[in-house]
């Protein structure tokens, strides 16, 4: 009998999991918020629904009788596995995906079973923020305790601007509560893991690039990863290991986990850890791209109870890839350049732009990842060569504005 799929998101990051599941012979039920969402065009059941309701979504996995659920690229694993609890369905114990969903929650496991990460306060009003940041070594970073995609996270100077990053960070905060952060300074990493049968297999493991961060200050805008790390190889070993200790901390025993850690002093220290898959095409394109290793159709068969293919994540190859994001001034777009020149550069791979970067459409100032309007991703046999293609097609496409 065929194995049916509520998939919570239909955007067109989820698409890709549509497409691996149809491949795999499975029946999509996709659930998205979006009418017009792309993949649930191409669902084999598409429902217009809100993918943060538990009672919902349990209706739709009893009227279907679903025999997994899953997202991708979405900041809800709490949600995936209230339902598959309540289902009796393959998933991530509650209580685990919500130490892992809770900043303040995640940071205060990694104190207590001392994984290296950032020294931190919490608060949950301004005045305590004043207060607590006051204790702190400036600069710090302040963040809302239950949000992604760097929506309310901004780097603090001085205390004189503590009130301002406290406004921005609880806007994004459901609890109302904002997490103060040690600032740290050094290279950046992002991991990518599964975890299946008692073991954690790492397969993405990408330098972030923060060569904006001083353009979009105090915002923390990320300009995309590129693939290999230039890292040794010994020190990518012990990133690896940490990040490793810090699911085993949190107790992620199911599916996956995506990590950002920093090199402080040449130390590893764990940033974020969260049990989803990374957006950003990240996940499901720049690590295939690069290895031929691709856990979306692993982490489909895990969610469905089914055995886990293990050629998805054999190493076939080792190539290079990188992402750049195209950042045009704040203003009204009146003229797009040069897309299709871009796109038949040898080496790229996908040219993206919002559905609402067109002409007569506003960009606006950059203050999350959300904002960012669209991106490249190349390929290359070296680091260097997929660089220089990204960064060849960021200066050639022209987003003009006025």
């Amino acid at each position: 009998m065929q194995k049916k799929l509520l998939l919570l998101g239909a955007g067109f990051e989820q698409k890709i999991v549509i497409d691996h599941a149809h491949n795999l012979g499975i029946h999509v039920i996709a659930v998205d918020g979006d009418p017009n969402a792309q993949g649930l065009k191409i669902a084999d059941t598409s429902i217009v629904g809100n993918i943060k309701n538990v009672d919902e979504l349990c209706a739709i996995a009893k009227k279907y009788s679903v025999n997994g659920v899953m997202t991708h690229a979405v900041e809800i694993p709490h949600i995936v596995s209230r339902v598959s609890e309540r289902m009796n369905l393959p998933g991530l114990p509650s209580e685990i995906a919500d130490r892992a969903t809770n900043k303040l929650s995640r940071i205060k496991c990694f104190k207590d079973k001392k994984i290296p990460s950032p020294a931190f306060e919490f608060a949950s009003s301004k005045d305590e923020a004043y207060q607590k940041a006051k204790t702190m070594k400036f600069p710090i970073v302040i963040k809302p305790i239950d949000n992604a995609g760097s929506r309310g996270v901004s780097k603090i100077e001085k205390i004189e601007n503590i009130h301002r990053g406290y406004d921005d960070a609880i806007l994004f905060s459901k609890e109302k509560t904002v997490l103060l952060e040690e600032f740290l300074v050094g290279p950046e990493i992002s991991t990518e893991s599964i975890i299946f049968n008692g073991k954690i297999i790492t397969t993405g493991f990408a330098d972030r690039n923060y060569s904006t961060k001083e353009r979009f200050k105090p915002y923390m805008i990320e300009n995309g990863h590129t693939i290999p790390s230039i890292l040794p190889s010994d020190t990518q070993r012990k990133i690896i290991q940490v990040a490793e200790d810090a699911i085993r901390a949190i107790g992620i025993n199911f599916g996956v986990a995506k990590g950002d850690l920093i090199l402080d002093n040449n130390e590893p220290k764990v940033l974020e850890m969260a049990a989803r898959t990374s957006g950003g095409r990240f996940a499901s394109d720049m690590v295939p791209l690069s290895s031929g290793v691709d856990i979306i159709p692993a982490l489909i068969q895990m969610s469905l109870g089914l055995d886990v293919n293990v050629e998805f994540l054999r190493i076939k190859y080792k190539k290079a890839a990188a992402q750049r994001f195209f950042f045009p001034p704040p203003g009204k777009i009146i003229n797009i350049k040069n897309i299709d020149r871009a796109k038949s550069i040898p080496g790229v791979y996908e040219i993206f732009l919002r559905t609402d970067v067109k002409i007569g459409g506003i960009i606006k100032p950059i203050t999350n990842h959300s904002d960012r309007v669209g991106y490249v991703i190349t390929s290359g046999n070296t680091r260097d060569q997929a660089v220089n293609i990204s960064e060849e097609v960021v200066n050639m496409v022209d987003i003009e504005v006025r």
